[in-house]
């Protein structure tokens, strides 16, 4: 292993550690050359690299999860918005499919005493044989 004591150019990376609990942990690493710090480290836990001290890298670190944390908040907020407003559109939804349903029924009712009333004046006021008979038996 190499020390980094006598080293003039070394820089300090932000790197993202994978857990099995929570969430992901950031870690600061020193290096001293950046393609064996890619070679090492994979391209998608890298979260930054080239700072000049281990102070400034610790300080942007936990920048870095105070934003994640936020972000993690709002997007848990973004997801229950959006559960209220489908539960919302499933209620209003199935509201207006019942309403419709019970017009559908009513207006087959009403078409059915439309035609009932309209057979029945063609009928009485007919001058055929047919609504003659109908009259007679009916006493009108």
């Amino acid at each position: 292993m190499k020390s980094f004591a006598n080293c003039s150019d070394i820089h300090y990376a932000i790197i993202r550690a994978s857990g099995t609990h929570g969430s992901p942990e950031l870690l600061v690493l020193a290096y001293t050359d950046e393609k064996s710090l890619h070679s090492l480290i994979a391209e998608a836990s890298i979260i930054a690299l080239g700072f000049a001290s281990r102070s400034a890298a610790d300080a942007a670190g936990s920048l870095l999860q105070t934003v994640a944390f936020q972000r993690m908040h709002a997007m848990s907020a973004i997801r229950k918005a959006n559960q209220r407003l489908a539960i919302a559109f499933h209620f209003g939804r199935s509201r207006l499919t019942h309403a419709l349903t019970l017009w559908k029924g009513y207006s087959d009712l009403y078409r059915a005493v439309q035609f009932i009333f309209a057979t029945a004046v063609l009928v009485l006021y007919s001058r055929n044989i047919v609504s003659a008979t109908i009259r007679t038996a009916l006493g009108v």
